[in-house]
């Protein structure tokens, strides 16, 4: 996730600024106070689409926040659906930095990364989003520049170029059973029962459910929570294994 640091560090040299937002306002952050208080942390800045944008922001429902967090393109949304899964992940902030980094040719560039994910021992990750494809020569200098300036305040720094069309639709599936149904404790035993089998399929499961639809359901939650696995790389048909993992949530 990234690394934890809370000890004093000395400014940055390879940002000119860190710029935070907080309740009562921004604030040019003085590292060597130590890092911020993630958790108090507000979005920079709140995405807006106009008719030259390339990307509709859309206001997505974080379990791990319990509450809405605002995101400036799908593919954003497809990282937090994968992150809400994660055990690992404590808390989330968007647009969570406005930087200014020292370019090259010595000019300043103003970029604001896309997320900010908490971790255990409080590491801290911070994400861009960009399409594979769309990572250009200037997007490949903010990423390096980024990485860097990461790197001297003890925060971890990744990309996110999406996920395969398959996997992408099967956690969006999986994302409708994320709320944990009054049935599901109940029918977690018979289904991990199944899981437990030598070469479990997902059509076991359909077979013994007999159309109650309380074990499906539940395969479905369990599968989001990590709990059984799938292989969420490939398409889902009765003949996908199934097997129990861990209890995540």
């Amino acid at each position: 996730m990234g690394h934890s640091r809370d000890v004093a560090c000395l400014r940055p040299a390879r940002v000119v600024s860190w710029t935070f937002r907080f309740d009562a306002g921004s604030q040019v952050w003085d590292w060597t106070t130590g890092p911020p208080d993630v958790r108090v942390l507000r979005s920079i800045r709140t995405p807006r689409s106009s008719e030259k944008s390339r990307h509709i922001p859309v206001q997505a429902h974080s379990v791990t926040l319990g509450g809405p967090i605002h995101l400036e393109s799908g593919l954003e949304h497809d990282l937090v659906r994968e992150l809400d899964r994660d055990p690992d992940v404590q808390w989330m902030v968007s647009q969570p930095v406005r930087l200014v980094l020292s370019t090259a040719n010595g000019r300043s560039r103003v970029h604001t990364p896309d997320l900010l994910v908490l971790g255990p021992e409080k590491a801290v990750t911070i994400w861009d989003v960009r399409p594979t494809e769309r990572q250009d020569e200037k997007f490949a200098e903010n990423r390096d520049l980024t990485e860097a300036a990461c790197l001297e305040v003890g925060w971890g720094y990744r990309v996110y170029g999406g996920g395969s069309p398959v996997r992408r639709d099967n956690v969006r599936w999986l994302t409708a059973y994320r709320r944990e149904m009054p049935w599901y404790p109940n029918a977690k035993n018979e289904l991990l029962e199944i899981c437990r089998e030598p070469n479990a399929t997902v059509g076991a499961i359909l077979d013994a459910d007999r159309g109650a639809g309380h074990l499906v359901s539940a395969m479905w939650h369990y599968a989001w929570t990590g709990a059984v696995a799938i292989d969420l790389d490939q398409p889902i048909g009765r003949s996908t294994s199934i097997h129990e993992l861990r209890v995540t949530r």
